[in-house]
């Protein structure tokens, strides 16, 4: 089977002219084709699933995993440094080939290896031009390896970015890009649980986290009115939302048992409804997309503002 340009946009939350308006030739630049996952194979992985659930050493997100990510960002700096500067080094490596993947709340197995990061991509270009490209800074919390923060130099290469992580790897990372680029970039530590009251956004701003709150857990309270105070103009979040699963579906179900299992984002699309109740922000729009790695859905997004 092949994903068409009426999948992308359906799996998206929009339709085919946004969707070419922003991203279209990018559909056709990537092989795209899959196979569904059936029968004995598809219990097999139902059964790879449960066992991750149930194992007892499951790792937790939460700000004890700080060395992990530092770890991790380290390997792509070293990788990036070592190669001459080679921005697909900044890939980070969860982004794995030739494994299984969800897809319409079903197993499939991708037949090219950069399946999920072509997606990936063809995603990231679709939302970035779609929300950020009326805003004059864009500052993603959580950026890692600063592979967003790559593109969107390519992409806005007028804008001013700043890439805020926790890890001093990163910021390393990003004093390379800017050096090595020229691009407007800089970075910079940002601590989800104790933001830093002195530090304060530029008008007419982007935020983005792009799969990064999910290491908070429920404790996204600091952050939200750390940005509410400095009022964005937009806010775009790409995370993996529990409260968009639907415990009908098995995958869906079996998703939402993993998302709590890791302790990941819990509750945050239900503040922001809150906020938006007592006229504190907009939500413009919120989707449950349906693409994941094997065990969750973790590219749904809410897109909102400060009132």
């Amino acid at each position: 089977m092949k994903l068409t340009t009426e999948s992308f946009a359906n799996l998206f939350g929009t339709n085919i002219d946004d969707l070419s308006r922003h991203c279209g030739d990018l559909i056709h630049s990537a092989e795209f084709t899959y196979n569904k996952i059936l029968g004995e194979e598809r219990d097999r992985i139902m059964l790879q699933v449960l066992e991750k659930i149930f194992a007892p050493k499951l790792a937790r997100a939460g700000e004890e995993r700080r060395p992990d990510w530092e770890q991790g960002w380290k390997e792509n700096l070293d990788e990036y440094l070592a190669s001459g500067y080679n921005l697909e080094k900044l890939i980070p490596k969860y982004f794995k080939q030739y494994v299984p993947a969800r897809l319409n709340l079903e197993y499939i197995m991708p037949l090219s290896p950069n399946f999920v990061f072509a997606y990936t991509h063809v995603y990231r270009t679709w939302i970035f031009k779609k929300y950020l490209s009326e805003v004059d800074h864009i500052y993603e919390f959580g950026c890692g390896p600063a592979y967003h923060l790559a593109y969107l130099a390519q992409l806005f290469p007028d804008k001013e970015l700043f890439g805020l992580d926790w890890a001093t790897s990163s910021q390393e990372i990003i004093k390379h890009l800017a050096k090595q680029s020229g691009w407007r970039i800089k970075g910079g530590q940002f601590d989800f649980f104790k933001p830093d009251p002195a530090f304060c956004l530029n008008k007419n701003s982007g935020v983005l986290t792009f799969g990064a709150l999910e290491q908070i857990g429920d404790n996204h309270g600091p952050f939200l009115e750390h940005i509410l105070k400095n009022r964005p103009s937009i806010c775009v979040n790409v995370e993996c939302l529990h409260e968009l699963y639907s415990p009908d579906n098995l995958l869906s179900y079996l998703a939402l048992q993993y998302h709590q299992k890791r302790n990941y984002l819990s509750g945050y699309l239900t503040k922001l409804q809150g906020l938006e109740k007592d006229k504190r922000i907009k939500i413009i729009r919120y989707h449950y997309h349906k693409f994941g790695n094997l065990y969750d859905d973790a590219l749904s997004y809410v897109i909102w503002k400060p009132l």
